[in-house]
């Protein structure tokens, strides 16, 4: 996978890291799902990077629906693939030490207009990966989403604290199919003993972004880039958090490696709550040049195709009590992002409407 340098840059680092236990990863083989997608691509840089550095010898077994695609990203003798389906897993006989799940559609386009094929993917995909651990001995970090927490309250929300989720709206095919296969992970390290826990991701985004991504964060950017205005479609209310591509990716190793069986963790950086709107503003006046700006034009059926309004403040203690700290905040990660891109959103064509 050819980089950047700015991504290269951000790779490096995230090897040298000093709260991963990296020594526990030699010579021991790690399965990643989703390892073409934004965060899975990272962690399988940061490792490849790990050894050519340091001469360790840690495999990566890449489960992939295309698995010459996904060793053609990758071009390195230590990885190898296996073809595998999240939708619809076959059984898997292969040795694993570790395990990462992270494949799973993300957009909301696809949880509104192919809920069926969603709740599918990230349930069999789930339950795949623990069988698999369980019959290596194996220890599992599954990627979670925020949105189990539905539309959040004002307080900092703990990994006990539940939410409410509409379950006859097709659009919550994505967070009701993410708490089942966190209820999976529950009930398997319970009956089974396996070794599995749960990665509950903010927003992440950085470095790596596609420019013609079409999430809002992404959008934001293109207007300034474009010098067009964000036009937002609905308020813009809606509060979260954020977290950069290599914190996710620390996060997730981290927890691969020294998560307690059978536990949530949230992963956010604290210092990145904001709505939308905020977030929208912030943008433009690091990036707008005086020529972009934010407008508000409602419209009710578009804004159907987001996650409902609320606050969703992740309490991240129980994730730093384990050494994680996120690197930066907010304006950090557009920067990282934007200069990846270089010039790339003048070619992306987007549409200019955003929430």
């Amino acid at each position: 996978m050819s980089m950047n340098e700015v991504r290269k840059k951000l790779v490096k680092d995230a090897a040298e890291c000093s709260f991963i236990p990296w020594e526990k990863l030699d010579g021991k083989t790690v399965v990643i799902t989703g390892a073409t997608g934004l965060i899975g691509g990272f962690v399988v840089d940061a490792l490849l990077e790990r050894m050519e550095s340091r001469s360790e010898r840690t495999k990566i077994a890449l489960l992939a629906r295309d698995p010459d695609r996904a060793l053609n990203h990758f071009a390195n003798a230590h990885c190898s693939a296996v073809q595998w389906d999240a939708a619809d897993p076959k059984s898997l006989d292969i040795d694993a030490d570790f395990i990462l799940h992270l494949a799973c559609d993300t957009s909301s386009s696809a949880f509104l207009n192919r809920p069926v094929e969603t709740i599918a993917t990230v349930v069999n995909g789930t339950r795949s990966v623990l069988d698999l651990a369980r019959s290596c001995s194996a220890r599992l970090c599954i990627a979670s989403t925020m949105e189990v927490y539905a539309s959040g309250g004002t307080v900092p929300l703990t990994e006990e604290m539940g939410g409410a989720l509409d379950a006859m709206n097709p659009r919550s095919s994505y967070p009701q199919a993410k708490q089942l296969a966190e209820t999976l992970v529950a009930a398997y390290s319970a009956e089974f003993g396996v070794p599995a826990c749960v990665a509950r991701l903010c927003q992440t985004f950085g470095a790596g972004v596609r420019s013609d991504d079409g999430r809002v964060f992404a959008e934001f950017a293109r207007c300034c880039a474009e010098g067009r205005d964000i036009v937002l479609l609905t308020p813009g209310e809606k509060r979260n958090m954020y977290l950069s591509v290599q914190d996710a990716a620390l996060a997730l190793l981290l927890l691969m490696i020294e998560g307690e069986p059978g536990e949530a963790y949230n992963v956010a950086n604290e210092s990145t709550l904001c709505s939308v709107r905020e977030m929208a503003e912030m943008v433009v006046g690091r990036f707008g040049g005086g020529v972009t700006s934010v407008r508000i034009e409602a419209d009710q059926a578009a804004a159907a195709r987001f996650r409902a309004p609320g606050t969703i403040i992740q309490d991240t203690t129980r994730l730093r009590d384990l050494g994680w700290n996120p690197s930066g905040g907010l304006l950090d990660i557009y920067e990282e992002m934007m200069a990846d891109w270089e010039l790339g959103w003048q070619e992306c064509g987007a549409t200019g409407l955003v929430d």
